[in-house]
């Protein structure tokens, strides 16, 4: 059976991992060659600037890829049937696994109609759902029609465009995430961390001082709130953020990289057992598992 990239991810994701989880020496993740693939201070900047928690999700999404299904079965937060949000005007779904890897289902984009902020407010949600699906076929057939008549059965202000489309590409049927080497990948980690490197060189004692000491702030760097800790004096609230917001865009790198090798190594083609996925919460598709 199959499922896509992000509803393996969302997996991971879900997985309470437990307290004596085992992180490796975080700087084997990259060398090929062994920890001298880096100078001892990468070495340390490299395992300082991630917090436990990222390190503990690198280390679980690889141990998942190796087929460590045990950490699915005794840690997993099983996914439940989603409450409607009422969102768009399609209903939330359990993710499906299909059997066929050419499914269509499992190929499509996602898009979704937003359910206008005015019918939140007039808390018409299912009428306004019901009445887009009873009318498809004027839908279809002349939607300028159909989207006047909306418009005006249900008062809006702001009138419903053709074009209030969400829409996100698909993740991908296989997990195959590129037609890269592992060596490739590997190679761009090292890359864009040498990136990093030469970024810190600029201003040396300072942001040196920062990711390491506060690499695991990182992603308050974009934040609006301030970082509720203390920093030395000799740095201002800004330029801290400033410097941790820099950091995060090489974390989010690496990280999804690193992901991407252990995919690329590990699972060009992510098969698992239904009954492994129904156990998580999966819900088998409706095109392809009849």
């Amino acid at each position: 059976m199959y499922i896509t990239k992000a509803n393996f991810r969302r997996i991971i994701h879900e997985i309470e991992t437990p307290e004596d989880f085992k992180l490796d020496d975080i700087i084997l993740w990259l060398s090929p060659n062994g920890s001298d693939f880096y100078s001892e201070d990468e070495s340390c900047l490299f395992s300082k600037m991630f917090s436990k928690k990222e390190k503990t999700d690198i280390l679980v999404f690889k141990a998942c890829c190796k087929g460590d299904y045990e950490l699915f079965k005794n840690f997993y937060k099983k996914i439940e049937e989603p409450d409607d949000s009422f969102t768009y005007v399609e209903s939330e779904k359990s993710p499906s696994y299909h059997r066929d890897n050419n499914c269509i289902a499992m190929k499509s984009d996602f898009k979704g109609i937003l359910i206008p902020q005015e019918i939140h407010e007039q808390k018409k949600e299912e009428e306004f759902r019901q009445y887009w699906y009873d009318n498809t076929k004027l839908r279809e057939e002349k939607p300028d029609i159909f989207l006047k008549r909306i418009n005006e059965k249900f008062s809006l202000k702001v009138s419903i465009k053709s074009n209030e489309i969400v829409s996100r590409p698909n993740s991908g049927v296989h997990i195959v995430c590129d037609n890269r080497s592992i060596l490739e990948i590997n190679n761009n980690i090292s890359r864009v961390f040498k990136e990093l490197i030469t970024y810190i060189e600029e201003d040396r004692d300072k942001r040196l001082y920062i990711c390491m000491n506060f690499g695991y702030l990182s992603w308050l760097g974009d934040k609006k709130s301030e970082i509720n800790t203390v920093l030395p004096s000799w740095c201002t609230q800004e330029e801290v953020k400033d410097i941790l917001s820099k950091l995060h865009f090489y974390k989010k790198t690496i990280k999804r990289e690193l992901e991407n090798l252990y995919i690329r190594k590990y699972i060009p083609d992510l098969n698992l057992e239904d009954s492994l996925l129904k156990s998580l919460g999966f819900k088998p598709c409706y095109v392809c598992c009849k």
